[in-house]
């Protein structure tokens, strides 16, 4: 039999020295503006890889690291970048906009920020210009949000929107320490506290997506503890906030059987109608413009760029449509045995078909990649912010070419990603195998 051994305290140190790293790292997107203003994308990257280093010894030490030092330093971290410049888009912008749209009584579904309608609030209300031609395409909880933001006018409206933003960041990691250690995989905690992506994409993105975010882990946590009402209402509160938390539906509802799924389903369906009818109530569309983004940018997405420089569109799209198929067949086959596993590859096949899959999509994915860490979802969330290079350019010329090294690093990354996880499972069987002989 072997014998247990304690954390040695050299383990426990270098984990320590990781999360005051980390720590210090987020400090640093105070200065990018200042040092390198034409280079704020690759500020971001180096930001990020210096985190992900950091991240990455932690999660080594395993349980050597103790639970109270990673969450203190990943609220620590998320508290530091509450007033940090933000970095990675213009987003949060756009957020206030639509809110302050709501506000002053039209239906953003409805008012690009082009519209006359609306041009006195252009010279109040900051807007990205690339934005200008298009009514929002963000769910009415989202809107609804903004708005609340956007009350604070302006000036505070934006703290008001990080201080949000923040706090769902904060609060997803207790969520992912009680979450993980309930499951007995706590020795992955570090992939959610100090998780470069989730911090940086709340602090110096503050992107919509940190909810989301929140209302997986929530949903995963409920779906544990076998109680379907909840996991519905978790998620079809998410399809408002963002429309993603919905394919998570499938797999859960699979892994639960047939009667949770039923509650499951009218949960999330009570959810989603008492806030879109709420919205028709008011006055509101939402149909959104999301078909139009589709049309307009490209990013982060190595497959679809791929393909699409190959096939032209009508073979392009059945191909997608195929792909799509397949993969979420394969969710279907896993989700009674593997439902985290499940649950992963459906949150993660829009992503990986779309032709946008901006790094801060991939925020919902964190809290799953710990509850079953894989090189190749581990590696996608460590290697996304490459895409960012895109910035310096559009930051400083406001031209958007992105280049194809990003993409091609990223796709190497899943292509050895899924290559080291093919290994580990056929070393799992092979030792299996060999124990009942």
């Amino acid at each position: 039999m072997s014998e247990v051994t304690a954390p040695t305290p050299s383990r426990a140190g270098v984990g320590l020295a990781a999360c005051a790293v980390f720590v210090a790292a987020s400090i640093a997107p105070y200065f990018v503006t200042t040092l390198v203003p034409a280079h704020t994308g690759t500020g971001y990257i180096a930001i990020h890889a210096v985190m992900t280093a950091a991240m990455l010894m932690a999660w080594a030490r395993g349980r050597a690291v103790p639970m109270q030092a990673l969450i203190l330093a990943g609220i620590a971290a998320r508290l530091i970048l509450l007033a940090a410049p933000m970095l990675s888009s213009n987003d949060a912008e756009r957020y206030l906009w639509d809110g302050a749209v709501a506000l002053a009584g039209f239906d953003p579904y409805s008012v690009p920020p082009a519209d006359p309608l609306v041009a006195p609030m252009r010279a109040i209300w900051a807007t990205p210009p690339e934005h200008a031609a298009y009514p929002t395409l963000y769910p009415p909880l989202a809107i609804t949000l903004f708005a609340l933001s956007a009350l604070a006018g302006p000036v505070w409206g934006i703290w008001v929107w990080k201080a949000i933003a923040t706090a769902a960041g904060i609060a997803l990691v207790p969520l992912a320490a009680r979450l993980l250690t309930r499951w007995q995989c706590e020795q992955h905690f570090a992939l959610v506290a100090l998780s470069p992506l989730l911090v940086l994409e709340t602090g110096v993105g503050a992107h919509l997506d940190a909810i989301v975010a929140l209302l997986v882990g929530g949903a995963m946590h409920a779906s544990f503890q076998k109680r379907a009402v909840w996991v519905g209402g978790l998620l079809g509160v998410g399809v408002c906030v963002k429309f993603l938390p919905a394919i998570a539906l499938m797999p859960l509802a699979i892994a639960m059987g047939w009667r949770a799924a039923l509650r499951m389903g009218l949960a999330a369906i009570g959810a989603i109608a008492v806030i879109y009818g709420t919205a028709l109530a008011i006055g509101w569309r939402p149909i959104g413009s999301l078909p139009v983004f589709f049309e307009k940018w490209r990013n982060g997405s190595p497959l679809f760029t791929l393909l699409e420089a190959w096939l032209p569109t009508p073979m392009l799209l059945a191909v997608i449509a195929v792909a799509g198929a397949v993969l979420l067949l394969t969710v279907m086959v896993f989700a009674r045995q593997r439902p985290v596993i499940a649950t992963q590859l459906a949150i993660a096949t829009p992503l990986l078909l779309s032709p946008v899959a901006f790094p801060w999509y991939l925020l919902p994915l964190v809290p799953l990649a710990a509850l079953g860490p894989g090189a190749a979802l581990v590696g996608w969330l460590s290697l996304s912010p490459l895409v960012y290079e895109v910035r310096d350019r559009f930051v400083s010329d406001g031209v958007w070419m992105p280049a194809i090294w990003p993409l091609a690093i990223i796709g190497g990354g899943w292509m050895i990603g899924l290559g080291i996880d093919g290994l580990r499972h056929w070393r799992r069987r092979l030792a299996l195998t060999d124990g009942k002989h």
